[in-house]
C-alpha cells in the first residue's frame, strides 16, 4: 500500500524537477538565442509531465529577461512565436498529428518571430524591412574592404576585383536575408520537434505521434503540392519582372530545397543501412564526407530528393533483399 502511494509523489516531484529546469533552460536561452533549437521543446516537456499551462512559467521568464536584453520588437517577436512554437508542439504531438506538418507549423511560428526581431524595427521606424541587416552587413564589408587594402603586395587588379564582389554582396542582402531567416526557421522547427521527442522517449505516459526511423522519412504529397505552387509562383512573378521578385525567388528556392534535401539525406542513409557489414561506419564516413562537401553535394542531395518524391525510389527497393557480402 506504500508503494502505491509513494509512486505518484514520486512522479510529481519528477516533474516539479523538469518544470525548474525548463525554467533555468529559458533563462540560459534569454543570453544564448541559439538555445531556441531546444527551449521550446523543453516547455512543452514540462507540459507533458506535469500540466499544459506549465508552459506559460518558463516562457514568461523568457520574455521578460529578453525584453531587458533586446530591442522591444525583437524581444516580442522571440517570445510569442517560442511559446506558441511550445504550445503547439504539445499539442500537436499529444495528438498524434503528422510529424511533417509538425514541423512545418513550428517553422512557420519561428519565421514569423525571426521576422519580427529582424525587419520590425525597420519597419516601424520608416528605414525599411532590412535597414538594420543592411547597416551590420555594409559595417563588416567595409571592414574587409580595410583589410584587404591594407595586404601588402595586393595588385590593384586584385584589389578592384574583391570590391566589386563586396560591392554585389552588399547589393543582395535584400534578396537573401528572408531566404536566410527562412531556413534558420526550418532548423528551429525541426530541431525542436527531434528533441521534444528525444525528452519523451522513455516516458510511456507521454503518448504522442510515432514516427520512422530516418531513412523512412518522406515528404507528404500535399506539402510538395504546395512547395511546388510557390515555386510556379515565383517564376511567374520573376517573369513579370516584379521589384521583389529576386528576393521572393530566394524564398522560395530555399523552401522546396530544404525538404528536398532532407528527404535526399534520408535516401542516402536508405541505401547505407541495407548494407549487410559496417554499415555504421558507412554511415559516420558518408556523413563526414557530405559535411565536408555540404557546397558541392547539396544540388545532387535535391535531385535526389525530387526524384524520391517522384519515382518513390525507397517503396520499389524495401521488399528487395539486401546483396550479399563480398
Amino acid at each position: 500500500m506504500e508503494k502505491i502511494q509513494t509512486q505518484p509523489n514520486r512522479a510529481k516531484n519528477g516533474a516539479w524537477l523538469i518544470l525548474l529546469l525548463s525554467v533555468i533552460v529559458a533563462a540560459a536561452t534569454a543570453w544564448i538565442p541559439a538555445g531556441l533549437l531546444l527551449a521550446p521543446a523543453f516547455w512543452a516537456y514540462a507540459g507533458a509531465r506535469g500540466k499544459p499551462a506549465w508552459i506559460a512559467l518558463p516562457a514568461l521568464v523568457y520574455g521578460a529577461l529578453a525584453l531587458m536584453l533586446y530591442n522591444t520588437e525583437a524581444a516580442l517577436g522571440l517570445f510569442v512565436s517560442a511559446t506558441a512554437a511550445a504550445f503547439a508542439l504539445y499539442y500537436m504531438q499529444t495528438r498524434r498529428i503528422s510529424n511533417a506538418y509538425t514541423a512545418l507549423t513550428l517553422a512557420g511560428l519561428f519565421l514569423a518571430g525571426l521576422y519580427c526581431a529582424v525587419c520590425l524595427p525597420g519597419i516601424l521606424s520608416g528605414a525599411g524591412a532590412f535597414a538594420g541587416s543592411q547597416a551590420a552587413m555594409d559595417e563588416m564589408i567595409s571592414f574587409y574592404r580595410t583589410a584587404a587594402a591594407q595586404i601588402s603586395g595586393i595588385s590593384a587588379e586584385y584589389l578592384d576585383f574583391i570590391n566589386t564582389y563586396l560591392d554585389a554582396f552588399s547589393e543582395a542582402v535584400p534578396s537573401f536575408i528572408v531566404a536566410a531567416l527562412c531556413a534558420g526557421a526550418g532548423v528551429l522547427g525541426l530541431g525542436n520537434l527531434l528533441f521534444f521527442r528525444l525528452f519523451c522517449r522513455r516516458r510511456k505516459e507521454i503518448a504522442i505521434s510515432p514516427m520512422r526511423e530516418f531513412r523512412y522519412w518522406t515528404m507528404p504529397r500535399s506539402m510538395m503540392l504546395g512547395l511546388f505552387a510557390l515555386l510556379i509562383g515565383s517564376l511567374v512573378l520573376e517573369w513579370t519582372g516584379w521589384t521583389f521578385s529576386d528576393g521572393m525567388s530566394s524564398t522560395v528556392n530555399v523552401l522546396v530545397a530544404m525538404p528536398l534535401l532532407l528527404q535526399g539525406l534520408c535516401v542516402i542513409d536508405f541505401f547505407l543501412a541495407r548494407a549487410r557489414r559496417s554499415a555504421a561506419t558507412a554511415r559516420v564516413v558518408s556523413y563526414v564526407l557530405i559535411g565536408l562537401l555540404f557546397g558541392l553535394v547539396q544540388t545532387p542531395l535535391i535531385l535526389l530528393g525530387c526524384l524520391e518524391q517522384i519515382v518513390r525510389i525507397r517503396e520499389r527497393t524495401q521488399n528487395m533483399p539486401p546483396k550479399p557480402a563480398l
